[in-house]
């Protein structure tokens, strides 16, 4: 949904309106949960004293579902566009060094913020409909997101609003029909020769158009912007491109790549969420002598409070210590960022594996259950890996990203995770399936006394080392975008 939400954003209706379309059909979603979960006639009697499960009807798992299936295309629409459209709120020049300073933490403290309401749903949200009634906590949702609404409905004058800049993707397919109609042409030595024109005339651009500078690699695509007899007769934009958008389909090339390294990170950073809560069952989760108690499934909650810690931390801390010893605005790059998260990842599988095999070790032999505290360790180092990972990325793909496609850079991030979720599903079955060939329990048996989780974990690891050396090769060849000016349409009206 993010993908399809920044689509619409940046060729039909803009940012704003699509991030206020979004909530309020996640709006309409909740409102249906909420009276699905309250009214009587809209779902199943209480089972009571019975054993028996009256299952739901038709029509009321149709109301169910229908209004769980629009808090996702609502959400997930609004979401990644409503990062974008913030970012679009700070000068692009950087007027003054404040500004240029909040522009550069922007990324961090928004994740952070994440983390901090993920984990007001994940406790304070979940206690109030266990406790209370599932009805109330769903309205209280409902409730949140239409203040959200209220909020941009009515703040709405004080924001940059731009409109759209027209389909990303139809200029990515024209430079690729254009050039492979010229596939014949040479492409000339000199850049100077190519097609670029002054901005103006290309209305489906953004008002504030960047034309970019020429490179070298990926010169095939140049035979787009080859000027012939026939494109100055009738002016084809299938037949004849600007360097800018030649320059636009090169960026996407240069950025995929870099984008797959973080889909395959996420292999490693899922674990946090689903085996390390296995590995967390297994142990004592008493604390404090037994005073206090912490479930396993808790314990991603306790990640995303690392998070948050963690960017304060940055945020407070290193970026103002960094800038003092380097004498720069911008603390470390976002390719930087990156990588630490890379090789932060590989070291919390790492500690996790190492930590799986001392609690295999101590239940084989009979002794006491290890206490859950030990856990502790590889969610921080995952918290700080997570973070600088996400930060990095998010910043990286919104800057590097063509102009006519910064809704779709944020939702690429999300579009990463998906991804990284789904190789990790496989690893898991491909794994189980393999290991437990010939009669063996295999590495995932019911019981992970009688498993390999501590094997698991070092395959994730040499997995994760091995995207970290691909993801290093890739930064450091990285050509970052050039823009060689800007034209503003809306000052030569």
């Amino acid at each position: 949904m993010p993908i399809i939400g920044a689509a619409v954003a940046d060729s039909c209706w803009g940012k704003y309106t699509t991030a206020m379309a979004g909530f309020s059909v996640a709006l309409v979603g909740m409102a249906i949960v909420t009276a699905s979960a309250t009214l009587p006639s809209l779902r199943p009697p209480p089972r009571g004293r019975s054993t028996y499960c009256v299952p739901a009807t038709l029509s009321q798992a149709l109301v169910f579902f229908t209004g769980i299936y629009l808090c996702a295309v609502g959400i997930g629409c609004a979401k990644a566009v409503l990062i974008s459209f913030a970012k679009e709120q700070f000068d692009d020049g950087g007027k003054n060094a404040r500004e240029r300073e909040s522009k550069a933490s922007y990324f961090s403290w928004y994740y952070a913020v994440a983390n901090l309401a993920m984990l007001t749903a994940g406790t304070l949200l979940v206690w109030v409909e266990d406790k209370v009634s599932w009805g109330f906590g769903y309205g209280l949702c409902a409730s949140l997101v239409a203040v959200a609404i209220v909020v941009l409905a009515v703040t709405a004058p004080i924001y940059r609003i731009l409109p759209p800049v027209g389909s990303p993707l139809k200029g990515t397919f024209q430079v690729l029909v254009a050039s492979s109609r010229k596939a014949k042409l040479t492409a000339p030595d000199d850049a100077t020769e190519l097609f670029e024109d002054d901005g103006a005339k290309n209305s489906s651009l953004h008002p504030v158009y960047e034309r970019l500078e020429h490179t070298d690699e990926f010169r095939c695509l140049d035979k787009a912007a080859i000027v012939t007899d026939e494109d100055l007769e009738d002016g084809d934009p299938w037949r004849l491109c600007t360097v800018t958008q030649v320059e636009e389909v090169k960026i996407l090339l240069r950025l995929i790549p870099i984008w797959l390294t973080s889909a395959v990170y996420f292999v490693a950073n899922t674990q946090a969420q689903t085996t390390f809560v296995q590995q967390g069952t297994k142990t004592d989760n008493s604390i404090a002598r037994g005073a206090v108690s912490v479930p396993a499934a808790s314990l991603s909650s306790i990640e995303m409070a690392f998070v948050a810690v963690s960017v304060t931390l940055y945020n407070r801390a290193v970026v103002p210590a960094a800038r003092r010893c380097l004498g720069r605005a911008e603390a470390f790059t976002p390719l930087q960022l990156m990588g630490f998260g890379h090789a932060a990842a590989a070291v919390a599988v790492g500690v996790a594996a190492c930590t799986e095999a001392r609690r295999l070790h101590a239940a084989r032999a009979g002794d006491p259950a290890m206490g859950i505290a030990w856990l502790l360790p590889q969610y921080l180092v995952m918290a700080v890996s997570d973070a600088s990972l996400t930060v990095g990325q998010l910043e990286f793909f919104y800057d590097q990203s063509p102009e006519t496609m910064r809704g779709a850079s944020t939702a690429f991030y999300f579009l990463s995770i998906s991804i990284g979720n789904l190789l990790n599903s496989q690893l898991v079955t491909l794994v189980a399936k393999v290991t437990a060939a010939g009669g063996s329990v295999g590495w995932f048996p019911a019981d992970l006394d009688d498993g390999h989780l501590d094997l698991f974990f070092l395959l994730v690891v040499a997995i994760t080392a091995v995207n970290f050396a691909v993801y290093i090769a890739l930064a450091k060849n990285y050509t970052p975008k050039k823009i060689k000016s800007k034209f503003d349409q809306r000052r030569q009206g």
